[in-house]
């Protein structure tokens, strides 16, 4: 084989590693965690203080798993006056796949919810809610398996 064919196949080799590598790109989405982020950023001293709120009464993980059930656990010095929650489940990699729900936990300060209602893998958990007009927020990563 002479150096003009050697050539070709260096020529070759470099047109499709460059189509590949356009092809992976196109199939890259560039979505952000949050829509409104800047508002939300001006917003950001209140989720502070909400986290500063929670961290005084504990600084334990709210939020466990099972085979079974995602479980949501509130300090149960926080239910007797619950007023309203929510919790967001945001994919990192794609935004379609996030969960949002609100809640009240039941007696014992639980939130169970089922996993079929997961894809899995990596989310981010933003809990909050309010207790006699006082914000409390946690924010975890969680892994779905």
């Amino acid at each position: 084989m002479n150096w003009g064919y050697k050539i070709l196949i260096v020529i070759i080799a470099f047109i499709v590693a460059m189509m590949s590598m356009v092809f992976v790109a196109f199939r890259q989405t560039n979505d952000m965690l949050d829509e409104n982020y800047y508002e939300k950023e001006m917003n950001y001293q209140s989720l502070i203080n909400a986290a500063q709120n929670l961290n005084v009464v504990t600084d334990s993980t709210l939020i466990n798993q099972n085979d079974s059930f995602v479980i949501v656990n509130i300090p149960k010095i926080l239910i007797s006056n619950f007023e309203q929650g929510n919790i967001s489940f945001l994919r990192i990699d794609d935004k379609r796949k996030d969960i949002t729900i609100d809640f009240k936990p039941n007696e014992q300060g639980s939130l169970l919810i089922e996993k079929f209602k997961f894809i899995p893998g990596t989310y981010k958990a933003r809990l909050k809610w309010r207790n006699l007009s006082k914000d409390y927020y946690r924010e975890q990563n969680l892994i779905i398996e």
